[in-house]
């Protein structure tokens, strides 16, 4: 039984700060990105956030790029 080895507690806290740092990443690409677009349409004056939206959406396709890409490494 001793030939099998126990995860380190070490190697478990490196891998939960680098899961959270990963979400951490995410909803600051996707915030950014909105916010981006929620300036662009407050500057155009446009009564429908469409920018925002799309900016949006955009976010959230690039977090989740580099979230797979990260937690494949």
């Amino acid at each position: 039984m001793e030939n099998q080895k126990e995860e380190k507690p070490e190697k478990k806290v490196n891998a939960a700060a680098k899961y959270s740092a990963i979400g951490f990443q995410m909803i600051a690409t996707i915030g950014l990105l909105t916010f981006i677009g929620y300036k662009i349409d407050q500057h155009r004056n446009s009564k429908t956030n469409l920018i925002t939206a799309l900016f949006a959406l955009i976010g959230v396709g690039i977090a989740l790029y580099q979230a797979i890409r990260q937690a494949t490494k």
